[in-house]
């Protein structure tokens, strides 16, 4: 595996198929794409019926998940290569599986209005979420319609 960019699927398949000594196979520049912070989400999905599901993110939170905060504050000293054999241990599924991706879903707070927010978004495109929801939730319904009606923006009603 010399010198060859390393593809997720194929770190997936080598933890699906419990390929503990492949680590050894790694060069160093291969090494350093394995990412196990990012692969800790990935292992942990898998397509599948329920209890393969379920299985698959016991696993993952039992032998790896669980140990990662302490063994990745080492990886400088010489770890990593037991990081692999816990992600191949939680991986192992006796074949290969498909992996996803579920991604952090956005925190919505209930005392935002909604209107605001979008009319917000579309007043200042540049503006970070937490300061759109800041302002929506400082400025009065009044002053929102006025600035909408500022801008050309003709009908807003807010709550």
């Amino acid at each position: 595996m010399a010198n060859k960019h390393l593809p997720l699927q194929d770190i997936f398949a080598a933890c699906d198929l419990n390929g503990k000594e492949i680590w050894k196979e790694l060069d160093s520049g291969q090494r350093k794409e394995v990412n196990f912070w990012i692969l800790n989400r990935w292992m942990s999905v898998v397509n599948g019926g329920r209890e393969t599901q379920e299985l698959a993110v016991l696993k993952t939170n039992e032998f790896y998940n669980k140990h990662l905060p302490d063994i990745s504050a080492s990886l400088d000293k010489g770890h990593p290569e037991l990081l692999w054999q816990l992600l191949c241990l939680s991986g192992n599924h006796g074949g290969i599986k498909r992996h996803g991706w579920i991604g952090h879903k956005k925190k919505t707070d209930k005392g935002v209005n909604a209107k605001a927010v979008t009319l917000l978004e579309k007043l200042y495109p540049t503006m970070k979420a937490d300061e759109i929801e800041l302002l929506a939730r400082i400025k009065t319904n009044k002053e929102l319609k006025e600035l909408a009606e500022e801008h050309g923006i003709e009908g807003f009603k807010g709550k």
